[in-house]
Parts: structure tokens; sequence; C-alpha cells
């Protein structure tokens, strides 16, 4: 009797074709595919995916790392380096999307980002998983020269303020109401 084949695989194949395919349909169902066998081995070529030249192939690797979850985060955490802001990017969006500890910490820091874009994904995921370490960076970004990120700090601080008490809730208080009356 023949073995039958296992999601072992089928991940060597699947990376192929996310990589190499030559159609980005190809590519992006490969991606979704990978995503939803659940394998480990299946992060380090969605992680590259995230480079890939088509919108709609990175996204589906953002989304497919976001979906295998915490076995994800190191690698998503060590792609928040990279040089391209669009592999940045679709990284803190996939963290973003991942309730992991590690994770409010890394998105904290890509507040600072030179990309308005990677600094909004930073705090639209810190609004979808409120952290009070992270009051401090969202009050910088009140006063950021993007309006998208400054209304998604406000979010954000509004989600991180719930429950603090203290100095800290008091300026988040303040700072919020500022924002109202600007």
């Amino acid at each position: 009797m023949a073995d039958i084949p296992t999601i072992d695989d089928a991940v060597g194949p699947l990376a192929e074709a996310l990589q190499d395919g030559p159609d980005p349909a190809v590519r992006a169902y490969a991606a979704l595919t990978l995503g939803h066998c659940g394998h480990p081995g299946a992060v380090a070529p969605l992680v590259g995916a995230l480079a890939d030249p088509e919108k709609q192939v990175r996204m589906v690797a953002g989304r497919a790392l976001a979906g295998l979850g915490p076995v994800a985060v190191p690698a998503l955490i060590a792609a928040l380096g990279d040089r391209s802001w669009v592999v940045r990017y679709r990284a803190t969006e996939a963290l973003g999307s991942i309730a992991d500890p590690r994770v409010p910490a890394a998105l904290v820091e890509r507040l600072e980002d030179e990309k308005d874009h990677v600094r909004y994904m930073a705090a639209k995921g810190l609004a979808r998983h409120p952290d009070s370490t992270a009051a401090e960076a969202l009050l910088d970004r009140l006063d950021d020269e993007n309006p998208y990120v400054r209304r998604m700090a406000v979010r954000a601080l509004e989600a991180a303020a719930v429950g603090l008490e203290g100095p800290i809730a008091a300026r988040i208080t303040e700072a919020l109401e500022a924002q109202t009356d600007s």
C-alpha cells in the first residue's frame, strides 16, 4: 500500500510555488494554503513572501502569518528590521492581529518607524490588543504628521486607558480631551 501524503509532504512544494510561481494568483493561493496548514515550516516562506512584488501576495502572506499565531511572532519581529517599508508594514499588520505578550513591545518600536504606513499599523495593532506600557509612545503619536496615525493613536489610547489609574491615566485623559477640542 502506498504511503498517504501528509501536510509535511505538502509544505515544501507549496513553499516552492510561493517563491517561484510565475503567476501571482498561484503564489497567493500557495500562501493561503500554507497559512491554513498550520505547519511551523510555513513561517519562513510566508515571511519571504512579504517582499513579493505583488501586493495581493504580500497581503495574503501577512494574513496567513497572523493566522499561524504565536509560532510566527519571532520571524515577524525579525522582519520589522527589513529595509523595505512594505515588508515592515505587512509584518506590523500581522503582529497586530496576534495576541502574544511579545507583540506590544515590537509594535511600540514601530511607532517610531520612518514610514507613516508602518506607524499607522503599529497603532492599529495596539488598539486591537491594548497594552498600558504603550501609553507613552502612543501619546507621542498624537502629534504625528499623518492624521491617520494620530486618529489610530487616539483609538489605541482609548483602549489602553480602560482600567488604568494614576498619573498616566490622567495624562491620557487630558491628551484625549485636547484631541477632541482641536
